[in-house]
């Protein structure tokens, strides 16, 4: 599997788990659990919080979505990952 594609699943599953609990999880957070489990961001550097870690929230979304069809699934991303403000973070 890709780099980018195993990173997308993680998201995925994490997103999954957070579903199931009914919980949430900001962009930083995501960041911080990803450089915690040694997911690097394309550029070879640890994620942020900012921009690219959202970057990949929405891929994953798209990827469900779009790519697979898994509307229930890309909608557990939706409703996991939130911004600062509280609002989606997929967007």
């Amino acid at each position: 599997m890709n780099p980018m594609n195993e990173k997308k699943l993680y998201v995925w599953k994490l997103a999954d788990f957070l579903s199931q609990h009914d919980m949430r999880m900001s962009g930083k957070e995501l960041a911080d659990h990803l450089n915690r489990n040694n997911f690097l961001t394309s550029y070879g550097s640890t994620y942020k919080g900012g921009k690219g870690t959202y970057k990949l929230i929405s891929e994953t979304w798209h990827w469900l979505h779009d790519e697979l069809g898994l509307e229930d699934e890309a909608n557990k991303i939706a409703e996991a990952y939130v911004k600062p403000d509280g609002s989606y973070a997929y967007q």
